[in-house]
């Protein structure tokens, strides 16, 4: 099962919802009903103007589509501070299986995996090596994402293939990486705040003002949120 927050149309405006699909598709995986739910801009104002209604209400949305899958484990964002919607995403996840918890009893294995390999990391829990066969394909899936293709040219031209045959994940845990970032600014914001000089944004999204507080109420105890109609009625 496959969730997605933004449909990843960034700065271009253009959707990469179509390559996602096929993508899953191509690998037998299913989407959710969280899939591509806001543009990337439609992301990015919602942060803006501090709307923790919404991304508390999708934290329940994702809590009860594990508890009616039977969902054992998550695998998801790490928060690294390179994207803000990557970031959130972490703590959506989190939430969520903290909502679990307290609505089933049952403790979700809650993992997470760094998008950009320089970004802070965690204990490390499950290490997978590819054979031929299966980095073949990997690799195979990530030339044939068409938006994505020069990144993934990029990177296999600055190593060795066999750098790709190694998945690695970590516990999830998005307060670890929020009090790091309580010391080091993440670098969404100082690419932020460089494209606003240019006049190429008119914004610039803050750690502490626009995203920590929806980092804050996403993560906490998820007892304060299970008497709110979308968890309620499905008691």
């Amino acid at each position: 099962m496959y969730c997605c927050l933004s449909d990843g149309s960034g700065g271009e405006r253009v959707s990469r919802l179509d390559s996602t699909a096929r993508l899953l598709r191509d690998a037998g995986a299913t989407r959710t009903a969280i899939f591509g739910r806001f543009t990337d801009r439609e992301l990015y104002r919602l942060l803006l103007d501090r709307r923790i209604d919404v991304f508390a209400a999708l934290r329940d949305e994702l809590a009860m589509i594990l508890i009616d899958a039977n969902v054992a484990s998550v695998a998801g964002d790490a928060m690294e501070g390179f994207n803000p919607g990557h970031d959130v995403c972490r703590a959506l996840i989190d939430g969520a299986v903290a909502v679990v918890r307290e609505r089933t009893g049952r403790e979700l294995e809650n993992l997470q995996f760094a998008v950009d390999p320089d970004g802070p990391s965690e204990d490390e829990a499950v290490r997978v090596t590819l054979d031929e066969a299966a980095l073949d394909r990997k690799l195979h899936a990530a030339l044939g994402y068409p938006e994505m293709r020069d990144e993934v040219e990029k990177a296999i031209a600055s190593s060795s293939q066999a750098a790709f045959a190694t998945e690695v994940l970590h516990r999830g845990n998005a307060r670890a990486a929020m009090e790091h970032f309580e010391r080091v600014a993440p670098r969404y914001e100082i690419y932020g705040a460089n494209r606003v000089k240019e006049g190429r944004y008119g914004e610039v999204i803050r750690y502490r003002e626009h995203v920590l507080p929806v980092l804050e109420a996403l993560t906490e105890s998820a007892r304060d949120f299970l008497s709110t109609p979308s968890i309620a009625r499905r008691a």
